[in-house]
């Protein structure tokens, strides 16, 4: 099949005055790619947010992304066999490689190898590596704590959903040691935070949107940071399933069987509207200023 690519990128802009704060501007895309006849594709979002006049931007307090409907996680996939303990893993691998440098490369090394579904929990790297989900970038601004960006690396495990949540993602954030203000910084260095991403069930009355993504918002280990950038890709969970069949009988024998492979992926399939354009809507609340309601839409992907 062709590669079919879905991609948009728009600007939002969202402009309230807020004492010593100025001028909020938000910017997000979405990009969808590797559309496969059976469902499957991959998920590329960015997003930036700043403050035209350089200053410190106002506090966000509430965000989320809202899905289109149709697009909902499979019950095959709500399994805690599936879910990733990310606090554990981090905790392991601190523990059994104290000094290691560059984390980030630490969990990808971890966790190579060929991503079957497991069977069971037992095997805490097993069940981590199937449920990686997803990397990516993230670059904070953390003033007045710290005046320079501070880039850091994403990793996306599916996990144990939170309480009122349909799914959850656990996203551990890892400093990039090559930039000099976390070589300068030991604190900085020394942090992982680890966040929630939430799926709640709320459908609109407009029948437009199902899923809400809940996204962290606050301090983080007491410190007030602000999302300048964040770029992220996954490519969601799959599982194989194998149905075997007769190819050639002799005698009334099977003499040769033939085994069928289909790919069921986490989420279904988003319904397209008339209009060719599936919707995606954001929320952004703040401390000080109005808070903002704005859409977007890209082209219904083309599954055959």
């Amino acid at each position: 099949m062709k590669r079919v690519v879905a991609a948009v990128a728009v600007l939002i802009s969202l402009c309230a005055v807020a004492v010593a704060q100025g001028v909020v501007v938000q910017e997000f895309s979405f990009q969808l790619k590797d559309v496969k006849p059976d469902g499957r594709y991959t998920v590329k979002f960015d997003s930036r947010s700043y403050d035209p006049s350089g200053g410190i931007p106002d506090e966000l307090t509430s965000n989320y992304i809202r899905l289109p409907k149709g697009a909902v996680i499979r019950k095959q996939f709500l399994s805690p066999k599936y879910y990733c303990d990310l606090k554990k893993l981090v905790d392991m691998l601190r523990t059994n490689h104290p000094n290691a440098p560059h984390f980030d490369q630490l969990i990808k090394q971890t966790l190579k190898g060929k991503r079957t579904a497991p069977k069971n929990t037992k095997s805490l790297i097993a069940t981590c590596r199937f449920a990686h989900v997803g990397s990516g970038t993230v670059l904070v601004d953390a003033r007045p704590f710290e005046a320079r960006p501070i880039p850091a690396f994403l990793e996306m495990f599916w996990t144990k959903p939170s309480a009122g949540a349909v799914a959850t993602f656990a996203i551990v954030g890892i400093p990039d040691e090559n930039a000099p203000v976390v070589k300068e910084n030991a604190t900085i260095r020394n942090t992982q935070p680890i966040v929630n991403v939430n799926f709640v069930d709320d459908p609109t009355p407009d029948g437009l949107y199902q899923y809400k993504i809940v996204l962290p918002t606050g301090p983080v280990n007491g410190i007030r940071i602000s999302v300048a950038e964040v770029h992220v890709t996954t490519q969601g969970l799959t599982l194989t399933k194998k149905k075997s069949a007769c190819a050639k009988k002799k005698k009334g024998k099977c003499t040769k069987r033939k085994v069928k492979k289909t790919n069921l992926f986490w989420f279904t399939k988003p319904t397209c509207p008339p209009s060719g354009q599936i919707s995606f809507e954001a929320f952004y609340g703040y401390a000080a200023s109005p808070p903002q309601n704005k859409t977007i839409q890209i082209p219904c992907p083309k599954f055959s």
